[in-house]
């Protein structure tokens, strides 16, 4: 599931104690499921939840959210346009360790699609591919670099590439 890598990437980027310091930052599938609607091939979609846990975070809650959120508006833009989904679509819960650290558990759904297909060339093999997501109306589905900052204070600093085209998983 390349979504989870690429989020643990793009926090990593945007709060390099994290990247340093790995242990605080665990980014794991819950609630998942494959799901096949026995169509004439054998592609599915993953369904889950993409659950980050920050441990013992000091610093500013929209260094986390607002890369994150940028991160979905590219690779699961329903998350925040759908009227249904946006309810629900990134939630999180805060846990006061003393009054300067937190533990922060953030939850988005995820999908991701894999196209399976027989191999004109083998009769008993498949081939699996992993399209990207659609653009987002009105977006420009070009890399991106972003800068977030609270009046003269850089919270965070990260960039979104554009989702790849081809292999996602490293074999």
């Amino acid at each position: 599931m390349w979504k989870l890598q690429s989020l643990r990437a793009l926090i990593e980027s945007a709060v390099p104690e994290l990247k340093r310091d790995p242990e605080r930052l665990i980014v794991m599938a819950t609630d998942g499921a494959a799901v096949s609607t026995l169509a004439a091939g054998l592609s599915f979609e993953y369904r889950y939840t993409a659950a980050i846990t920050v441990l013992d975070y000091t610093g500013h809650t929209d260094a986390l959210f607002v890369p994150i959120i940028a991160w979905a508006r590219v690779n699961q833009s329903d998350v925040l346009d759908n009227p249904t989904t946006q309810r629900k679509g990134v939630e999180f819960n805060v846990e006061h360790l003393n009054t300067s650290a937190v533990d922060i558990g953030i939850r988005i759904p995820l999908t991701e699609r894999a196209i399976v297909k027989a191999d004109p060339q083998h009769p008993t093999r498949y081939n699996v591919t992993h399209p990207k997501e659609p653009c987002h109306p009105g977006g420009q589905c070009l890399p991106e670099h972003w800068e977030l900052w609270l009046q003269d204070k850089k919270l965070a600093e990260w960039d979104i590439p554009a989702p790849p085209d081809k292999a996602r998983f490293a074999l």
